[in-house]
């Protein structure tokens, strides 16, 4: 249950929705999941799956829809950081041998006024490679 501020409540039910949402792409993508926020004090993974033999930290960013802002930009350099940490110390406790890791990133854009409309999904892989 969450409680407090409405704003703060909607915010949430989107990201979840978004994460929810999120899983669906990567299972039709042939992915198995293998977590959901996962936490350690390093930080937080919304996803782990497997692509083949690539252990995937998928980062979910999901935003009601503003023509000029995209869910990537809300991306922070300091949260690549502690993802790739966090991602490092997942690999040395649940590592499995010979797998190669990577991170990727999920943007979803909903509608404004009905939030359970995805309106863009888009899944970029590799993303610590592009900053």
């Amino acid at each position: 249950m969450i409680i407090g501020n409405p704003q703060r409540k909607t915010h949430l039910k989107i990201g979840r929705f978004g994460e929810d949402s999120a899983v669906r792409l990567l299972e039709l993508k042939n992915y198995t999941i293998l977590a959901r926020n996962f936490r350690l004090k390093s930080g937080e993974l919304d996803i782990v799956a497997l692509d083949g033999n690539t252990i995937v930290f998928i980062e979910v960013k999901t935003i009601r829809h503003h023509n000029q802002f995209t869910p990537a930009g809300n991306l922070s350099f300091r949260q690549l950081k502690r993802n790739r940490t966090t991602g490092r110390l997942y690999m040395a406790i649940f590592g499995i041998p010979g797998a190669r890791c990577r991170y990727d990133l999920i943007e979803i854009t909903v509608d404004r006024r009905r939030w359970r409309k995805i309106l863009k999904i888009t899944h970029s892989t590799d993303i610590l490679s592009l900053k």
